[in-house]
């Protein structure tokens, strides 16, 4: 009972939570591994170095853009504002339908195309290859088609100021500067020196796809609204040359503009074709009716009205035909404009605008549908035809379409209302004109004709005049706020944060390498590794042995591992209690620990000390103490005692190391080593020995393999 509750108390003491000690695990996992830190730090440092002397660094470089609202006046900007207090989609939703517009292919392309990106040239360095953008000492010239099309790499080497090596397949070929170069399969170039720009190391020339290369920038491209309810944009781009990302932004932008201001100049353009299709008609059938005035009055020698009452009857007339011609007029540019939306309903044609007065905001309908049809257009740009917001702005453009000829239709019907009832009080005046000689009657009906044409051909001239002047003065969608401007500091790498990664790496590497070292070590290597796993009182530490031979304690030995075994038996005979005899259990995890070792060098000791010293060999499954005592004939051995077959005298023997030294072998090596160990003889056997020696020490098997050690311990 008192054994099974000090097994209980010993396994508390274990799972009992011990106070962290910081100085302990200080020396056991930082200070013992010291160099390894510094070496893990100064491997880290110079790690961080490389990367930043080799990494190719990356430059951001920003710009804001103003997008102006089409609609920021009247009730549409009304509405738009009441949408936005409301918390839904209001004018920022055509910001955000810009930001793909700018990202389109179509855009960068032209970008591309203006700035010459689709050929890159590149300095070949050692470690590093570097992007030469408006410095490079050599520039290239494609002569014709084929160079033009050809899309691959060129490689150049400098020779002399003058002349220059160009790797062709296998082939190495010497040109001269400014002179064209016949390339097989490649076309022909020409290579200009800049002579301000030293030509030290090879040039690299590639040549892409125009679509490939503008990708490749669009993908680099991040745009975003500053504000929620802004309307200003921020364009930045990512590059390892912070000019040619500049040059990228601001051309980017005058790209967008003058598209913008295409799209706007488009409506203009399609009501200067109209315009100009009606004068031409108009100016035939204007001379027509001149000249048959001219030749009406020749041929009757008419020059003016005779008398008074007759001409102000005649100015009476003519003041309602005025207004008559002017409605009629009128009624040509509703027909046209009617016959114009018939013909191309259904295609999303641009309307020629401000043609009409401005009856029930026809021309307001008439700027919103074109205004969609743009929108339309540049969305098609960047979406499928299957997007859901292209269809829902086709759907649009639809229903303004079908409001715009249905007001067309009225406006039609109210103009001859009005033309009607204008010719009944025509009617009334030319009764009244009957008294006037028939052939100025018939001068007058012809001078009213004449007076209509003229009137609709100067009416188109003053439109053809305003429509010119809004192509002139045509301003894009967007004002550059801050145009991108190139910087001196890069934004990738980010040194100290580089340079804070390799120390932490230089530490956090040794740091790994220890925890894993101390976690998969199963082998002691001080004392404290013992007291921090039991609460058993350690009596002392035996380093390893180099000295190559099993016995190390002698007579008069001074050697330290010596000195560590006096100490040991220095402690056993401290905790010795009374006179009697003291049993020492002697076992390992394993075989091969030194238990043997041990139990010869701790006997030998005690020996030494005139103790009587009897160390039995109770590892009967590998025996080594006989071979260790040279002691390999020595019979009869413990096996043979625990079965019977001799006494307790007869298997102790003296040893030749010293008189107060016994040795009591295994014997045998027998089939059941445990069985043995447990029988009742065991214990007659310790008891007869403990009468006649100061100390019994046994050399038992290892303790984590077999159970006779845990049977002996009894």
């Amino acid at each position: 009972m008192n054994k099974a509750q000090s097994g209980i108390d010993e396994l508390g003491l274990l799972l009992e939570d011990k106070p962290f000690d910081l100085r302990a695990f200080f020396n056991k996992y930082i200070l013992r591994y010291w160099w390894l830190y510094a070496l893990g730090l100064l491997l880290g440092g110079a790690g961080a170095w490389l990367y930043l002397r080799y990494a190719i660094p990356q430059y951001q470089v920003k710009c804001t853009l103003l997008i102006k609202d089409p609609a920021t006046s009247g009730e549409v900007a009304s509405e738009q504002l009441l949408l936005q207090e409301l918390g839904m989609s209001g004018a920022n939703k055509n910001i955000q339908n810009e930001i793909p517009i700018l990202k389109s292919r179509t855009l960068m392309e032209e970008t591309v195309r203006r700035l010459g990106l689709d050929v890159t040239t590149t300095a070949i360095g050692r470690v590093r290859n570097s992007v030469q953008y408006h410095r490079s000492p050599v520039g290239v010239e494609r002569l014709d088609s084929l160079s033009k099309a050809y899309r691959g790499k060129v490689l150049i080497q400098p020779l002399d100021n003058q002349r220059f090596h160009l790797a062709n397949g296998d082939s190495s070929t010497v040109y001269a500067f400014g002179a064209p170069v016949n390339l097989k399969n490649k076309g022909s170039f020409i290579f200009h020196r800049n002579p301000d720009v030293k030509f030290l190391t090879p040039l690299q020339f590639s040549f892409r796809e125009l679509a490939d290369v503008a990708q490749g920038f669009a993908g680099k491209l991040n745009i975003k609204v500053v504000g929620e309810w802004s309307s200003v944009l921020e364009l930045s781009m990512r590059d390892e040359v912070a000019e040619r990302a500049s040059d990228i932004l601001n051309t980017l932008v005058d790209v967008y503009n003058e598209a913008a201001i295409e799209d706007k100049n488009r409506v203009g353009r399609n009501t200067l074709d109209f315009i100009n299709e009606r004068l031409v008609l108009l100016t035939d059938e204007l001379e027509t009716v001149e000249k048959g005035v001219e030749d009406y009055k020749r041929r009757n020698n008419i020059a003016t009205a005779s008398d008074e009452s007759a001409s102000r009857l005649l100015e009476e007339i003519s003041g309602v035909g005025q207004q008559l011609s002017e409605l009629e007029v009128q009624q040509s540019i509703s027909r046209y404009l009617s016959e114009f939306l018939s013909a191309n309903r259904g295609q999303y044609a641009l309307i020629p605008a401000n043609l009409t007065l401005d009856a029930g905001g026809l021309n307001e309908q008439i700027n919103a549908y074109n205004e969609k049809v743009l929108e339309r257009d540049r969305l098609l740009r960047t979406a499928g035809k299957e997007n859901p917001l292209l269809r829902t702005l086709e759907q649009e453009i639809l229903a303004i379409e079908s409001n715009l000829l249905a007001a067309v239709a009225d406006l039609q019907r109210s103009q001859a209302a009005s033309a009607s009832l204008m010719r009944e009080r025509l009617g009334g005046f030319r009764g009244q004109a009957s008294t006037i000689p028939r052939k100025e009657r018939e001068l007058l009906e012809i001078v009213r004709q004449a007076r209509i044409k003229e009137n609709l051909y100067l009416y188109l001239l003053e439109k053809r005049e305003e429509t010119a002047l809004s192509l002139a003065v045509a301003v894009p969608n967007s004002r550059l706020i801050d145009n991108a401007r190139p910087t001196s500091k890069p934004v990738e790498p980010q040194e100290n944060l580089i340079r804070l990664a390799g120390l932490l790496l230089g530490l956090m590497l040794p740091a790994g390498f220890v925890a894993i070292k101390e976690l998969l070590r199963d082998t002691v290597h001080s004392e404290e590794d013992i007291r921090s796993q039991t609460s058993i009182p350690l009596f002392g530490s035996i380093g390893f042995s180099k000295a190559g031979k099993q016995l190390v304690v002698t007579q008069g030995s001074r050697s330290a591992i010596a000195e560590m075994f006096r100490l040991l038996r220095t402690n056993l005979q401290f905790a010795r209690s009374g006179k009697g005899c003291q049993t020492v259990l002697i076992t390992s995890g394993i075989s091969g620990e030194g238990k043997s070792f041990i139990t010869l060098n701790l006997g030998m000791s005690l020996a030494l000390s005139n103790y009587r010293t009897l160390i039995v060999g109770l590892d009967l499954r590998k025996p080594k103490l006989h071979r260790y005592l040279d002691m390999q004939g020595v019979s009869p051995g413990i096996s043979q005692y625990l079965i019977g077959e001799t006494n307790a005298a007869d298997i102790v023997h003296a040893t030749p190391l010293h008189p107060n030294l016994s040795f009591i072998p295994s014997g045998p090596i027998p089939p059941n080593p445990a069985e043995l160990i447990q029988t009742e003889r065991m214990q007659e056997l310790m008891d007869i020995l403990q009468q006649e020696f100061d100390y019994i020490i046994l050399d038992s098997p290892p303790l984590g393999l077999v159970s006779d050690a845990l049977l002996l311990n009894r």
